[in-house]
C-alpha cells in the first residue's frame, strides 16, 4: 500500500511543480478535452479527489448525487473552478488531496472503498487516483503544447489497463471473448513490465508511455508505434479504457 500512495505523491507533485510556472492566461487555454479549459480539468481533479475523501470517510452523498445527476457529475468540479480564480485552484487541489493522502494511508490494502462502478480496493481506488490525476495533468500538458515526462509510475495505470480488460468490452456492450491476451512493455526506466501468459497468440508490446496515453484514450493507437499482434488484441486497443463510465468518443486519429 504505501508503494502506491507514495507513487501517487509523485504524480500529484509532478503535476503540481508544471501548474506551478503557468501563467494566469495559461489556466484558460482550452484542453483537448471537449469544452474544457486547463483550470477545468485541475478543478476536476480536486473536485474528484474531495468526492474520494468523502467516501473514504464514510459520506455516501456523492454516489447519491452521481446517481441523480448522472453524467453532468463530471461538471461538477470545472464548474466550482470557473467561479474561482486561477490562483485558488491549485491551492483548493493541494488541501484536499494532502486530507485524500492522509485517508489512504490509513487503509488496510484490501479495504472496499464505495466508488462509481462498483467497490474498489484501497490499493486499486489508489491506483485509479494516480491514473486520472495522470490522464488529466495530460490534456494540461497538451493544453500549452508541452509534453509530460514520463515515469516507471506507468506501470500501475499499464497494469490497471489489463486488470479492466472485461470492463472495457462489457461497457462497450461486447461479450469477453476467452482470448487469452499479454501485453509486454518498455517502462521509462528500460525495466520490462508484462501481463498474461506468455504463450498467448494475441499480443501487445512497445512503450509504456504509449500504451497508457491509448488506455486512457488520449492518444487513438494508430498514432503509436505499438506491435499489437491478433485480432482480438486489435479489437482490445479500439476499446481499451481505465476508467469507469461511457467510453465517449476517445481522440480521433492523427494518422490516416
Amino acid at each position: 500500500m504505501q508503494e502506491i500512495i507514495a507513487d501517487l505523491k509523485a504524480e500529484q507533485e509532478a503535476l503540481d511543480r508544471f501548474l506551478s510556472a503557468l501563467t494566469e492566461a495559461q489556466w484558460d487555454l482550452p484542453s483537448p478535452a471537449e469544452g474544457w479549459t486547463l483550470k477545468d480539468s485541475v478543478a476536476h481533479i480536486a473536485h474528484i479527489d474531495e468526492v474520494a475523501v468523502s467516501l473514504l470517510q464514510g459520506d455516501l452523498s456523492p454516489l447519491e448525487e452521481a446517481a441523480r445527476v448522472k453524467f453532468g457529475f463530471t461538471e461538477i468540479g470545472p464548474k466550482k473552478g470557473r467561479s474561482m480564480k486561477a490562483s485558488e485552484v491549485l491551492p483548493w487541489w493541494r488541501e484536499v488531496r494532502s486530507v485524500m493522502m492522509a485517508e489512504l494511508s490509513k487503509c488496510d490494502p484490501k479495504q472496499r472503498v464505495p466508488w462509481f462502478a462498483m467497490p474498489m480496493g484501497a490499493r486499486a481506488f489508489a491506483t485509479a487516483r494516480l491514473m486520472e490525476t495522470w490522464a488529466h495533468g495530460l490534456d494540461c500538458f497538451d493544453a500549452v503544447g508541452a509534453e509530460a515526462e514520463d515515469a516507471d509510475r506507468l506501470r500501475h495505470v499499464a497494469l490497471l489497463a489489463y486488470m479492466a480488460r472485461p470492463y472495457a468490452y462489457q461497457v462497450n456492450g461486447l461479450e469477453l471473448p476467452g482470448t487469452p491476451l499479454r501485453i509486454e512493455l518498455a517502462l521509462p526506466s528500460g525495466k520490462p513490465w508484462a501481463q498474461g501468459p506468455e504463450d498467448a497468440p494475441d499480443r501487445i508490446s512497445g512503450r509504456a508511455g504509449e500504451f497508457c496515453r491509448v488506455a486512457v484514450r488520449r492518444r487513438h493507437w494508430r498514432d503509436m508505434s505499438l506491435k499489437i499482434e491478433g485480432n482480438e488484441a486489435r479489437r482490445f486497443m479500439e476499446i481499451i479504457q481505465t476508467y469507469a463510465g461511457p467510453p465517449g468518443s476517445g481522440r480521433k486519429p492523427l494518422t490516416p
